[in-house]
C-alpha cells in the first residue's frame, strides 16, 4: 500500500516517537509513503513548539526527523503540476487552504492521504471525495518483511 502522509502525522510522530505513527513509518512494512516536501516547511513551522514540549534539542528532534523521513519519497512542488495544484486548492480552500499540496499530489498519483485531520477528512468527505486513511486502518497493513 502507497500512501500520502499530512504534516499532522510527521509532527505527531516527533511528539510521540514511540508511538503508531512513528511505527508506521519506520517500519519495514508493506506501506509506501510519499509527501509533497511542504511537509518539510510544516515541520519547520512547529519546531519551536516541538522543542519547548519535548524537552529536546534542536539535533535531537533533526535526528529524529531524518529517522522518520528516510522511508518517504518527497515530490518539489516543482514536479506536482499546475493543474492538480489548482483543482486541489479549489477542492480545500473552505475546508483547509493549507493542504492542498496534499491533494494535489493525490490527484497526480493517486493514492490515499493519511491524516488524523478529522476536519479535513470530513470536508472532503462531504464533498465526495474518501480519499483518505487513518492510522487505524494503516495499522491493519503492518507486517515485518523477512
Amino acid at each position: 500500500m502507497i500512501v500520502i502522509s499530512d504534516s499532522n502525522l510527521l509532527i505527531s510522530a516527533l511528539y510521540n516517537p514511540n508511538g503508531a505513527i512513528a511505527e508506521i513509518l519506520t517500519s519495514k512494512s508493506n506501506i509506501q509513503i510519499s509527501a509533497p516536501e511542504f511537509i518539510l516547511t510544516e515541520v519547520n513551522n512547529h519546531f519551536s513548539d516541538l522543542l519547548k514540549y519535548t524537552g529536546k534539542t534542536r539535533l535531537q528532534i533533526n535526528q529524529d526527523l531524518k529517522q522518520l523521513t528516510s522511508k518517504i519519497t518527497f515530490y518539489k512542488s516543482s514536479e506536482i503540476e499546475k493543474k492538480y495544484l489548482k483543482e486541489a486548492f479549489e477542492i480545500v480552500k473552505d475546508i483547509d487552504p493549507d493542504d492542498f499540496f496534499f491533494i494535489a499530489l493525490h490527484l497526480q498519483i493517486r493514492h490515499k492521504i493519511w491524516t488524523g485531520d478529522i476536519q479535513l477528512i470530513k470536508g472532503l468527505l462531504k464533498k465526495g471525495y474518501d480519499i483518505c486513511v487513518t492510522t487505524e486502518e494503516l495499522k491493519k497493513f503492518l507486517y515485518k518483511k523477512n
